[in-house]
């Protein structure tokens, strides 16, 4: 059944490189040479523009099916531009030694014979490396020789194809979306204390499955997307100002976490903390475990005499609560850690809430790892929302990162950055609704609060819609929750904003309710 179902994938492949080579033009890309009768990867460029990329990105990648034209790790790579304007350069990028190059490349010798390959390109060589077909040439490479730069002299017409080697098997390559989705089951509800565990697919480690997704780790990543007020929750950056949601913002948060911590967490932008040992700590080889229990004895409801005591006291005056029906809510997402320390969420995980207001430790508090106080007070946890499949894509063969020197929008380098209160305002109007076209109307506005300008393109996840309301107008799904793509917004200056319609399908005509949480970056 495997082996079918790898010949039915192989044959998609086949017919999609063919439906891209269509026309006399397209009829051989590439020379047989070695093992190989055509191309093992196929480039082709869909859009030569300065304006940006559409979501898709810029060009797309094939697989022919055809596997190491040496038998053993290197790729013939064909290229095809279908844009409108010539092309000169190409800058890809992959998570192996793609531009390692040592001797074996298509001009180069088969290492089973020590002789040039039979059949070889016509009139080799063609450049100073063995790789280089007709009229290509390589700069740029990186250390590691992971990226580098394909120039093209003189550059491809629109119509044009070319054709040249490259170093590893990129065509059998592991999509990291194989590696991770499924990895998080769905935690259960009820009870104070929720817990997750991710453990990658394959049989893969969880270093193998970081590499295989262009990390060099794993982690958490939460946010609180809904804090009422009063509340004890103070960030050690700014003590004498309360934390509240919405806007959301990183749990625990930047500056040394929260001052009922005896000592700073710097976790931020994760939830656990790489520098102290408790990141290490929930790692085994193969899994990383997640676990939190807050407790705010500032929400409503029923509490012991001694937490009804402390409330009174820290929450406003006597009998002082959040409104009736608050809650904290959260998400957490399986997060890579980037070699520069940053974290790019990959939108696996779920959004939950806690109503729990007693204490543990005999205080309040967020990102716990402690037991609640027994009988400290009442409430529990609820998942709102799961999300089991990631729309991050990691090509472990290969992605293009630039065209003609003009950067992408590759879906391969998608990342996306969560934008606190101290960086953005946002603001949901009220409703309208439409009898043309039976939805419910209306705009979110988000305003650049901080200092510097803030690059986009700028995404609203609507965490936490009401159940059995859709978004109309979707640009796509994060975290198991729909978001909108903010139009004509490249970048925002200090002050400035933008504004996106969403237009809802309600058939049940019940309350629209959501929590509007930015983030800048693409997540395809």
């Amino acid at each position: 059944m495997m082996k079918l179902a790898q010949a039915v994938q192989t044959v998609i492949r086949v017919l999609a490189v063919l439906a891209i080579l269509e026309g006399p033009a397209y009829a051989q890309v590439c020379p047989a040479v070695g093992a190989d009768t055509t191309c093992g990867v196929i480039i082709t460029v869909t859009k030569t523009s300065n304006s940006p990329c559409p979501s898709q990105g810029c060009a797309s990648v094939s697989f022919t099916g055809q596997g190491p034209y040496d038998s053993i790790e290197d790729t013939l790579v064909g290229f095809v531009n279908n844009g409108n304007l010539p092309i000169s350069s190409l800058v890809l990028k992959s998570s192996t030694t793609a531009f390692g190059f040592d001797g074996d490349g298509i001009c180069g010798l088969d290492p089973n014979t020590n002789q040039p390959f039979n059949p070889a390109p016509p009139a080799c060589s063609f450049g100073p490396t063995g790789y280089e077909g007709p009229g290509v040439s390589f700069s740029n490479i990186s250390p590691d020789a992971t990226t580098g730069t394909v120039n093209f002299s003189p550059p491809i017409p629109p119509g044009g194809t070319a054709y040249f080697s490259l170093e590893e098997s990129l065509t059998q390559a592991t999509a990291c979306s194989s590696v991770i989705n499924g990895s998080v089951p769905k935690p259960a509800g009820g009870g104070t204390t929720i817990s997750a565990v991710f453990t990658p697919n394959l049989g893969y480690t969880l270093a193998q499955a970081a590499k295989i997704c262009g990390f060099v780790d794993w982690n958490w990543q939460q946010t609180i997307t809904n804090l009422p007020l009063p509340n004890v929750f103070r960030a050690r950056s700014n003590p004498t100002t309360p934390l509240s949601a919405p806007p959301p913002f990183n749990d625990p948060p930047a500056g040394g976490g929260y001052t009922y911590s005896p000592a700073p967490d710097n976790s931020y932008p994760f939830y656990l903390d790489r520098s102290n040992g408790e990141l290490a700590g929930q790692q085994t080889s193969n899994t990383l475990s997640f676990s939190d229990t807050p407790a705010d004895f500032c929400l409503p409801g029923t509490q012991s005499a001694a937490v009804a005591a402390k409330a009174d006291a820290n929450c406003g005056g006597k009998g002082k609560r959040a409104p009736a029906g608050s809650y904290i809510a959260f998400t957490t997402h399986l997060a890579g850690v980037n070699a520069d320390g940053t974290a790019t969420d990959v939108g696996i995980g779920f959004s939950w809430k806690s109503t729990f207001n007693g204490t543990s430790g005999g205080i309040s508090v967020t990102k716990n790892s402690l037991p609640v106080d027994p009988g400290s007070g009442t409430g529990s946890i609820t998942i709102t929302a799961f999300n089991g499949n990631t729309s991050y894509q990691y090509p472990k063969g290969l992605g293009v990162m630039a065209i003609n020197g003009v950067a992408t929008n590759p879906a391969s380098s998608a990342t996306s950055t969560l934008l606190g209160g101290g960086q953005v305002l946002v603001k949901a109007s009220g409703l309208a609704y439409s009898r043309v076209t039976r939805t419910f109307n209306g705009t979110v506005n988000i305003t650049n609060v901080s200092n510097g300008t803030i690059a986009g393109p700028f995404q609203i996840v609507l965490d936490s819609l009401t159940g059995g309301v859709t978004l109309a107008n979707a640009s796509g799904s994060f975290g198991g929750w729909s978001y909108i793509t903010v139009p004509s917004a490249g970048s925002l200056a200090p002050g400035q904003s933008a504004t996106v319609n969403v237009n809802f399908q309600n058939p049940s005509n019940v309350a629209i309710n959501f929590l509007p949480v930015p983030y800048s970056g693409s997540f395809n």
